[in-house]
């Protein structure tokens, strides 16, 4: 096959498998966490939703999240649920444990990962990873390669480790990381499509991408792009550091701009966005895409004007695809066109002079408007990152170690004297 030919066919494919990652990288983000009681009306939520699989914790390493996904199996949640593990078998015997239906195993791919965070070679690196994946296999859980900041390895390093696996194990994916967020679009497009060539389309490709310099998106449509069938998402893009690629803007940009299907409700999008912004406390931008407060409202009177005639002028991406209505604003940046359409609304009739004069009186009202509000809200959101969303302070965590030193140096000498007394070596003073 050559490269237009492959070209041709990653880039007409018809639909995409959307995993949704909020349970688990979304809850990793500082300051955030989630009770059961959140996890399964979230877990619930997105299933409803159409999220074809949940990313739905980490078992391993937190009994709450095995807890979670036990849960949403007794409730018959309608979405594959997944683990993610080590390739350790403790990890995968949690994941077990928690009733997983598949595993997102995942190990570091780069030489910088491999070299200076876990002192192993690539050749160990692969061996560790093989016996992680036939854990898997053998407790009849679907396999997920994660690799892990796979954007700063080289295309030959993941192949030779695909390949290394592929005749022991069946692989359900290959997740390709941007970790840190270095990918660029044309970059991670690139990587999908060679990575897709080199497997023949015979492994399913899926991207992984964080936001630390805002391509997440942007980097999840070009893996589509590429020729990845599924994308890894959280909603409102919460993850760690600048988080992940947001559900949401991904699912609008494969609609409307690529013609792709996802299995996405639409309209459920909004109410997801609220969910995860209350049960998180990470608050969202009134211009955040698709979802956010502003995005179909307008008050400049050019725009408004153009908007009252044809709502296609200044939304290409409609409101009713969410749920909502256009919305318009009556403020500083206001126009006629606004005043004498809400005139009409109400049946009061208007000529130019009585426009111009309640447009004069609207300005004019934005003009004494206090903003004391502004200043509060502010204040608010700064104390709330400040005390709710900053952790549990270290100080807690010093004092109850050296009082827990005090004990066992105590304890210690306790113990120590009563074992002379009982030799009949200890002596009054």
């Amino acid at each position: 096959m050559n490269i237009d030919q492959h070209k041709s066919r990653s880039t007409q494919q018809a639909s995409v498998t959307v995993i949704d990652c909020t349970l688990r990288d979304g809850e990793q983000a500082p300051g955030v966490w989630f009770t059961l009681e959140e996890k399964l009306e979230l877990a619930k939520a997105l299933s409803d939703a159409g999220v074809a699989v949940l990313d739905a914790g980490f078992p391993a390493s937190s009994p709450a999240d095995l807890e979670a996904m036990q849960e949403m199996r007794r409730l018959g949640i309608k979405a594959r649920l997944a683990a993610t593990a080590r390739p350790v078998l403790g990890d995968v015997v949690a994941a077990e444990k928690a009733k997983a239906d598949e595993v997102f195993l995942f190990m570091p791919t780069s030489d910088l990962r491999l070299r200076e965070t876990l002192g192993i070679t690539r050749e160990r690196a692969s061996e560790i990873f093989r016996a992680g994946a036939e854990a898997v296999v053998e407790r009849n859980m679907r396999l997920n390669l994660v690799f892990e900041d796979a954007t700063r390895a080289k295309a030959s390093q993941l192949v030779q480790m695909v390949e290394t696996l592929r005749p022991h194990v069946p692989i359900e994916r290959l997740v390709i990381c941007d970790t840190v967020g270095c990918g660029h679009p044309t970059g991670m497009e690139q990587l999908i499509r060679t990575l897709d060539m080199v497997f023949d389309g015979e492994v399913e490709l899926c991207s992984h991408s964080h936001n630390d310099f805002g391509f997440a998106g942007a980097n999840t449509v070009a893996a589509v792009l590429g020729g990845a069938r599924a994308i890894t998402c959280t909603v409102n893009g919460i993850g760690e550091r600048a988080g992940n690629a947001d559900l949401a803007e991904c699912v609008a940009a494969l609609t409307h701009i690529h013609g792709i299907s996802h299995g996405i409700d639409a309209r459920a999008l909004p109410r997801l966005a609220q969910m995860v912004e209350r049960m998180s406390g990470v608050h969202t931008s009134a211009t955040k895409p698709v979802t956010g407060f502003n995005v179909y409202r307008h008050e400049s009177g050019v725009h408004v004007d153009g908007m009252l005639k044809d709502e296609r002028s200044y939304e290409f991406l409609p409101a009713s695809w969410v749920g909502r209505s256009s919305e318009y604003v009556l403020g500083k940046h206001s126009g006629t066109a606004l005043i004498r359409h809400l005139l009409n609304q109400h049946g009061i009739p208007c000529d130019d002079q009585l426009l111009r004069e309640l447009l004069r009186d609207v300005k004019a009202l934005t003009a004494r408007r206090d903003k004391a509000e502004h200043k509060r809200a502010y204040s608010l959101k700064e104390a709330f990152a400040r005390f709710e969303m900053s952790g549990i302070d270290p100080a807690i965590v010093i004092a109850a170690a050296r009082q827990a030193l005090e004990d066992s140096t105590e304890t210690d000498f306790v113990q120590t004297e009563t074992l002379k007394k009982v030799k009949g070596e200890w002596r009054a003073p």
